[in-house]
């Protein structure tokens, strides 16, 4: 042993050095955790109001959904199960056009105003009267639902009689159009004026929700503190804190996540592999039924052209679909057949889920020759149509696979002879050109879901404003279209729904308004020591839900 104890010495020395360097290699890897009491999210596309009554974006939308609460919601990522939130159980009438909910108690508003059943219907009848003036939201609600159809029963009991039977109205109340106000603080600051916005509740909200705004200053952040007052209470893991930061720079987004600044950022696609391999960043897609889209302003009095469902056809055949996939969204996206979504109901019913356009630059030729609109205008040794009217093609600053798909569709359309410009603007100011001006040609736009029902994205894509649809204001209007879809709103058998949108399809598809671009898979990347996280289609963000922590 005495020979042997040399060997056995050094033996050990080299345990100890190999453990020493194991855990100081552990201890360098693993970042200590920054901010442990608050979640930091970079991204773009700032909130452009907090009104929940005229919210229809998801910048917006993801505050309201932390500060004001609804009757039910969602959980995790379920999608297809309803929980109780502000009412703790309900009941329907055989017909289904009589709902009765039982509301929770005890519940206050962070400014400590309690909550009771007049603040719903009060709620409600708000959101019908107002008429959401900027996005036109409050056709979620108008769809079954009139100034009559909420009734106090007692002040923890309301009924609801819908105006005609609908299936997805429990949908309908998780969005954050039916978030419950405080009835009295809003008659405080301004009250209801119909057709008119409530700029106070804008950027002062007050909900029952488990977070209240701190700050907002346009264009740099949003900030939300806890509730003290919060009915769930703060026992166990949640963070006090949020704070979303606006920064347009992908750079500035991807620096903030790999030093630990940022828990959550959103990253490009072509930028991902500059995280994907980051010891403490998680980096997952997850299937999404967020579309991309371009729509097109098809009034004649904006652009003659493009009021021409024959035009319309033939950009939809400028588009370089499977390049943008590649190239826009690094494959993290799939071909898009129509206004209805791969993974919900009656996807089959648009052309068996098979895009109807190609990328083809000489079917798109022929078509404008044969309608007559041919080169006849000469610019710098070049021949345009149009009499060299220039389209131009807007999208949201800061978006890098929207610019990228402009850029591409920008140098399509030269080549077919049709000039055009590509025009970046901030996110508050796109949705204002969109939703209030006629003064728009071609706008790069995404759709997600505000209730999980095939409905929720036909009407307010394909629909006129005649049936409460049109949301992007393209201004198109197809009579046997809009037949179709109501058809399909209103009935529960789904022979009937199927070929309703199958024959809504064949129509619309063939003078589109939008040109459908792609299904993108939903990837937000985050650090490691974020807890509780799941992504939710129709709930994407719920702060009081996670936590930080290496587990």
């Amino acid at each position: 042993m005495g020979k042997n104890k040399p060997f056995y010495t050094t033996i050990v020395c080299l345990l100890l050095i190999t453990l020493c360097l194991s855990g100081c290699t552990q201890t360098e890897t693993q970042l200590p955790i920054k901010n442990p009491d608050t979640i930091i999210k970079y991204d773009i596309g700032e909130v452009k109001t907090l009104d929940p009554a005229d919210a229809y974006d998801t910048a917006s939308g993801e505050p309201i959904q932390s500060i004001y609460e609804q009757l039910v919601t969602y959980k995790g990522a379920d999608t297809k199960t309803f929980y109780p939130q502000l009412a703790t159980n309900w009941n329907v009438s055989e017909d289904s056009l009589t709902w009765y909910f039982n509301l929770r108690r005890n519940v206050t508003f962070s400014n400590g105003n309690l909550f009771t059943a007049e603040d719903v219907q009060y709620s409600f009848n708000r959101v019908l009267t107002m008429q959401a003036p900027e996005t036109g939201v409050h056709w979620i609600l108008e769809q079954c639902m009139d100034t009559n159809s909420t009734v106090i029963l007692d002040d923890y009991t309301v009924k609801i009689q819908l105006t005609q039977p609908y299936g997805g109205f429990l949908s309908l109340l998780a969005y954050t159009v039916a978030s419950i106000v405080d009835k009295d603080y809003v008659e405080a600051h301004g009250g209801v004026i119909p057709n008119t916005e409530n700029t106070w509740m804008k950027e002062h909200p007050m909900g029952t929700g488990p977070y209240m705004l701190e700050n907002w200053t346009e264009r740099t952040h949003i900030i939300l503190v806890q509730n003290p007052t919060y009915w769930g209470g703060w026992g166990g893991n949640h963070v006090s804190r949020v704070i979303i930061n606006y920064e347009s720079n992908p750079t500035t987004r991807i620096q903030a996540l790999q030093n630990g600044d940022a828990d959550f950022a959103r990253i490009p696609y072509e930028n991902l592999d500059q995280v994907q391999n980051d010891n403490g960043i998680v980096v997952q897609p997850f299937d999404s039924y967020n579309l991309v889209l371009l729509a097109i302003n098809t009034n004649e009095s904006n652009n003659k052209y493009l009021a021409d469902g024959v035009v319309r056809k033939a950009l939809s055949y400028a588009f370089d679909y499977d390049s943008a996939i590649t190239v826009a969204s690094n494959g993290h996206a799939s071909r898009l057949a129509g206004a209805i979504p791969n993974g919900m109901p009656f996807y089959e019913t648009q052309n068996n889920g098979e895009p109807y356009y190609t990328y083809n630059l000489t079917t798109a030729q022929q078509i404008l020759d044969t309608k007559g609109y041919t080169k006849s205008y000469e610019f710098r040794d070049v021949w345009y149509r149009f009499n060299g009217t220039t389209l131009r093609i807007f999208y949201d600053a800061g978006n890098i696979e929207r610019e990228t798909m402009a850029i591409m569709f920008r140098a399509a359309l030269d080549e077919i002879g049709i000039l055009s410009s590509v025009i970046a603007e901030g996110w508050p100011q796109l949705l204002h050109r969109m939703y209030t001006t006629d003064d728009w040609d071609i706008m790069f736009i995404g759709w997600g879901p505000d209730y999980n029902d095939p409905d929720d994205y036909i009407t307010p894509l394909i629909g006129s404003a005649d049936i409460g649809g049109d949301s992007f204001n393209t201004g198109w209007k197809n009579t046997t279209v809009d037949q179709k879809i109501l058809e399909a709103k209103y009935t529960t058998n789904t022979t009937i729904r199927s070929a309703a949108y199958k024959e809504a399809y064949d129509i619309y598809i063939n003078e589109p308004p939008l040109i459908f671009l792609q299904q993108q898979q939903y990837i937000r990347p985050w650090r490691t020591w974020v807890q509780n996280f799941s992504y939710n289609p129709v709930l994407e963000w719920y702060y009081y839900d996670y936590y930080k922590a290496y587990e």
